[in-house]
Protein backbone atom coordinates (compact mmCIF):
# COMPACT_ATOMS: atom_id res chain seq x y z
CA UNK A 1 0.00 0.00 0.00
CA UNK A 2 1.59 3.27 -1.16
CA UNK A 3 0.50 6.78 -0.12
CA UNK A 4 0.15 9.02 -3.19
CA UNK A 5 -1.80 11.96 -1.74
CA UNK A 6 -0.96 15.32 -0.22
CA UNK A 7 1.20 15.63 2.89
CA UNK A 8 -0.71 18.65 4.21
CA UNK A 9 -2.62 18.56 7.50
CA UNK A 10 -5.87 19.41 5.66
CA UNK A 11 -5.61 16.21 3.66
CA UNK A 12 -5.20 14.10 6.78
CA UNK A 13 -8.01 15.88 8.66
CA UNK A 14 -10.70 14.82 6.16
CA UNK A 15 -11.84 11.42 4.96
CA UNK A 16 -10.26 11.99 1.55
CA UNK A 17 -6.91 10.76 2.79
CA UNK A 18 -8.25 7.19 2.57
CA UNK A 19 -8.56 7.47 -1.22
CA UNK A 20 -4.98 8.79 -1.43
CA UNK A 21 -3.59 5.27 -0.96
CA UNK A 22 -2.97 3.21 -4.07
CA UNK A 23 -3.14 -0.55 -3.65
CA UNK A 24 -4.26 -3.63 -5.48
CA UNK A 25 -7.43 -4.85 -3.77
CA UNK A 26 -7.33 -8.22 -5.49
CA UNK A 27 -3.78 -8.88 -4.30
CA UNK A 28 -4.81 -7.94 -0.76
CA UNK A 29 -7.79 -10.31 -0.91
CA UNK A 30 -10.38 -7.52 -1.05
CA UNK A 31 -13.25 -6.98 -3.47
CA UNK A 32 -12.46 -4.91 -6.55
CA UNK A 33 -14.83 -2.12 -5.38
CA UNK A 34 -12.43 -1.39 -2.50
CA UNK A 35 -10.03 0.04 -5.07
CA UNK A 36 -12.46 2.68 -6.32
CA UNK A 37 -11.83 6.31 -5.45
CA UNK A 38 -13.97 7.59 -2.60
CA UNK A 39 -16.47 10.31 -3.71
CA UNK A 40 -15.67 13.88 -2.76
CA UNK A 41 -17.71 15.17 0.21
CA UNK A 42 -20.41 17.61 -0.84
CA UNK A 43 -23.17 19.68 0.71
CA UNK A 44 -25.92 18.05 -1.36
CA UNK A 45 -28.55 16.04 0.49
CA UNK A 46 -31.54 13.82 -0.18
CA UNK A 47 -35.00 14.58 1.16
CA UNK A 48 -36.52 12.06 3.60
CA UNK A 49 -37.60 8.91 1.78
CA UNK A 50 -40.20 6.32 2.62
CA UNK A 51 -39.26 3.32 4.73
CA UNK A 52 -41.14 1.12 2.28
CA UNK A 53 -38.71 2.21 -0.45
CA UNK A 54 -35.68 1.45 1.73
CA UNK A 55 -37.04 -1.99 2.70
CA UNK A 56 -38.11 -2.95 -0.84
CA UNK A 57 -36.17 -6.14 -1.62
CA UNK A 58 -37.69 -6.43 -5.10
CA UNK A 59 -35.26 -3.87 -6.52
CA UNK A 60 -31.52 -4.24 -6.93
CA UNK A 61 -29.23 -2.39 -4.49
CA UNK A 62 -27.87 -0.38 -7.40
CA UNK A 63 -31.41 0.67 -8.29
CA UNK A 64 -31.95 2.16 -4.85
CA UNK A 65 -28.65 4.05 -5.13
CA UNK A 66 -29.74 5.39 -8.52
CA UNK A 67 -33.12 6.52 -7.16
CA UNK A 68 -31.48 8.26 -4.20
CA UNK A 69 -29.05 10.02 -6.54
CA UNK A 70 -31.93 11.22 -8.72
CA UNK A 71 -33.91 12.26 -5.63
CA UNK A 72 -31.04 14.49 -4.59
CA UNK A 73 -30.90 16.00 -8.09
CA UNK A 74 -34.62 16.56 -8.54
CA UNK A 75 -35.20 19.34 -6.00
CA UNK A 76 -38.17 21.49 -7.04
CA UNK A 77 -38.00 20.39 -10.67
CA UNK A 78 -39.89 17.12 -11.20
CA UNK A 79 -38.07 16.32 -14.47
CA UNK A 80 -34.39 15.41 -14.67
CA UNK A 81 -32.49 15.67 -17.93
CA UNK A 82 -29.30 13.61 -17.98
CA UNK A 83 -27.51 10.85 -19.87
CA UNK A 84 -26.60 7.23 -19.20
CA UNK A 85 -22.92 8.17 -19.16
CA UNK A 86 -23.42 10.84 -16.51
CA UNK A 87 -25.35 8.47 -14.24
CA UNK A 88 -22.76 5.75 -14.82
CA UNK A 89 -19.94 8.14 -13.93
CA UNK A 90 -21.56 9.12 -10.64
CA UNK A 91 -22.40 5.55 -9.63
CA UNK A 92 -19.30 3.87 -11.04
CA UNK A 93 -21.32 1.61 -13.35
CA UNK A 94 -21.52 1.04 -17.09
CA UNK A 95 -24.24 2.52 -19.28
CA UNK A 96 -25.73 -0.95 -19.75
CA UNK A 97 -25.99 -1.44 -15.99
CA UNK A 98 -27.63 1.97 -15.63
CA UNK A 99 -30.20 0.87 -18.22
CA UNK A 100 -30.95 -2.19 -16.08
CA UNK A 101 -31.38 0.00 -12.99
CA UNK A 102 -33.74 2.35 -14.81
CA UNK A 103 -35.82 -0.52 -16.14
CA UNK A 104 -35.94 -2.12 -12.69
CA UNK A 105 -37.08 1.14 -11.06
CA UNK A 106 -39.68 1.77 -13.78
CA UNK A 107 -41.13 -1.74 -13.39
CA UNK A 108 -41.64 -1.13 -9.67
CA UNK A 109 -43.19 2.31 -10.24
CA UNK A 110 -40.48 4.45 -8.66
CA UNK A 111 -39.83 6.50 -11.78
CA UNK A 112 -40.78 7.07 -15.39
CA UNK A 113 -38.18 7.67 -18.06
CA UNK A 114 -37.96 8.33 -21.75
CA UNK A 115 -35.33 9.24 -24.31
CA UNK A 116 -34.64 12.75 -25.56
CA UNK A 117 -34.12 13.05 -29.30
CA UNK A 118 -32.95 15.79 -31.60
CA UNK A 119 -34.65 16.90 -34.81
CA UNK A 120 -33.08 14.05 -36.78
CA UNK A 121 -34.30 11.42 -34.33
CA UNK A 122 -30.97 10.67 -32.67
CA UNK A 123 -31.08 9.96 -28.94
CA UNK A 124 -29.34 12.75 -27.03
CA UNK A 125 -30.16 11.86 -23.43
CA UNK A 126 -32.73 10.81 -20.86
CA UNK A 127 -35.77 12.50 -19.37
CA UNK A 128 -36.54 11.03 -15.96
CA UNK A 129 -39.44 11.83 -13.65
CA UNK A 130 -39.51 10.38 -10.13
CA UNK A 131 -42.74 9.18 -8.55
CA UNK A 132 -42.80 11.32 -5.37
CA UNK A 133 -45.61 9.29 -3.80
CA UNK A 134 -43.47 6.14 -3.93
CA UNK A 135 -40.08 7.64 -3.06
CA UNK A 136 -40.44 10.62 -0.74
CA UNK A 137 -41.87 10.51 2.75
CA UNK A 138 -45.25 12.28 3.10
CA UNK A 139 -45.33 15.72 4.62
CA UNK A 140 -46.83 16.12 8.05
CA UNK A 141 -50.58 16.38 8.08
CA UNK A 142 -52.11 19.83 8.39
CA UNK A 143 -53.63 18.92 11.76
CA UNK A 144 -50.24 18.02 13.26
CA UNK A 145 -48.74 21.22 11.91
CA UNK A 146 -51.54 23.26 13.50
CA UNK A 147 -51.08 21.50 16.83
CA UNK A 148 -47.37 22.23 16.77
CA UNK A 149 -48.00 25.90 15.92
CA UNK A 150 -50.53 26.11 18.77
CA UNK A 151 -48.05 24.65 21.25
CA UNK A 152 -45.38 27.05 20.03
CA UNK A 153 -47.71 30.03 20.48
CA UNK A 154 -48.68 28.94 24.00
CA UNK A 155 -45.00 28.59 24.91
CA UNK A 156 -44.30 32.05 23.57
CA UNK A 157 -47.24 33.50 25.50
CA UNK A 158 -45.81 32.28 28.81
CA UNK A 159 -42.90 34.67 28.40
CA UNK A 160 -45.13 37.74 28.13
CA UNK A 161 -46.60 39.72 31.01
CA UNK A 162 -50.28 39.49 31.77
CA UNK A 163 -50.74 43.23 32.17
CA UNK A 164 -50.39 45.68 29.35
CA UNK A 165 -47.28 47.81 29.39
CA UNK A 166 -49.11 50.94 28.15
CA UNK A 167 -51.67 51.11 31.01
CA UNK A 168 -54.54 52.11 28.77
CA UNK A 169 -57.50 53.76 30.52
CA UNK A 170 -61.17 53.41 29.76
CA UNK A 171 -62.90 56.59 28.74
CA UNK A 172 -66.56 56.84 29.69
CA UNK A 173 -68.61 59.76 28.47
CA UNK A 174 -70.44 61.19 31.50
CA UNK A 175 -73.08 63.04 29.52
CA UNK A 176 -74.31 59.87 27.76
CA UNK A 177 -74.85 57.46 30.64
CA UNK A 178 -76.92 54.77 29.02
CA UNK A 179 -77.29 51.21 30.36
CA UNK A 180 -74.05 50.02 28.75
CA UNK A 181 -71.94 52.89 30.18
CA UNK A 182 -73.49 52.45 33.63
CA UNK A 183 -72.63 48.73 33.64
CA UNK A 184 -69.13 49.51 32.39
CA UNK A 185 -68.66 52.08 35.17
CA UNK A 186 -69.86 49.58 37.80
CA UNK A 187 -67.49 46.85 36.53
CA UNK A 188 -64.52 49.23 36.58
CA UNK A 189 -65.30 50.31 40.15
CA UNK A 190 -65.73 46.72 41.40
CA UNK A 191 -62.45 45.51 39.86
CA UNK A 192 -60.39 48.59 40.55
CA UNK A 193 -59.73 49.31 36.90
CA UNK A 194 -58.65 52.77 35.90
CA UNK A 195 -61.17 54.81 33.98
CA UNK A 196 -61.77 58.43 33.13
CA UNK A 197 -65.06 60.26 32.91
CA UNK A 198 -65.31 62.66 30.02
CA UNK A 199 -67.67 65.66 30.16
Amino acid sequence: MIYTGSRSSAAFSSLNWISAFSFDPVADGLPLRKGYVRPEPSKLFVLPVRQSFVKDSRIMPGTSRLILLLAGWSGRNPEIFTTLGTLGKHLGRSARQIQRYLKDAAEEGYLYFGYRKDRLGYITGLKIRLNPAAVFAPKRSLEKARDKAKRRRSAENRDTTLESGTNEKLFIIKGEMDAFNRNLLRICQENGWQYRLLE
